[in-house]
């Protein structure tokens, strides 16, 4: 029914409806959604190249067929063959969490946004600049910092980029919100 309208309208129309059509189903420029509601896009420029960090959102019906560049991470941050940063998501891990402790997923795609728009920052650094732009957003506050707090402490054992472990790495990040501050 539908080709059978758009068969009847002009081409330029027809252009015109495709378009609304389109936009109307389809995510057509890649935004994260915050706790908050706000969409964002991670904008990067750096080494003359400029624009938005692609998302992907990494769907699968068995674990085997995850996406083996997110090793342990609930999302990562990938250069592909032209240069440009993509983030990978798991799309199964936020669906399964999300709802429990928002500030999370918000902190981490702000880490690996960071990630995107400086590619030579270190794990502690990212983490500090995903902290400073919650906080500029709004978006922390004494139970979002807990919630934080409490992921990383729950980790036990991280590679020396990180600090070793998830207490030391939340130290880490802390001391680098504190010194950015003065």
């Amino acid at each position: 029914m539908l080709l059978t309208l758009l068969e009847r309208l002009s081409s330029r129309y027809c252009k015109i409806l495709a378009v609304i059509l389109l936009a109307g189903c389809c995510n057509l420029s890649w935004a994260f959604v915050l706790s908050n509601g706000d969409k964002v896009e991670c904008r990067f420029s750096y080494e003359g190249k400029e624009g938005k960090a692609t998302e992907i959102w990494n769907t699968y019906d068995r674990p085997e067929n995850r996406n083996p560049e997110l090793g342990r991470a609930g999302a990562v941050m990938r250069i592909d063959d032209q240069g440009l940063p993509t983030i990978i998501i798991d799309a199964e891990a936020y669906k399964r969490t999300s709802k429990g402790a928002p500030a999370i997923w918000d902190f981490v795609y702000f880490h690996e946004c960071a990630h995107a728009q400086h590619p030579e920052l270190g794990e502690i650094e990212a983490n500090c600049s995903a902290y400073q732009e919650m906080a500029k957003r709004g978006l922390m506050n004494y139970h979002r910092l807990k919630d934080l707090e409490a992921m990383h402490l729950g980790i036990l054992s991280l590679p020396e980029e990180y600090g070793g472990s998830g207490a030391k790495f939340w130290h880490l990040t802390l001391q680098c919100v504190e010194r950015r501050r003065q």
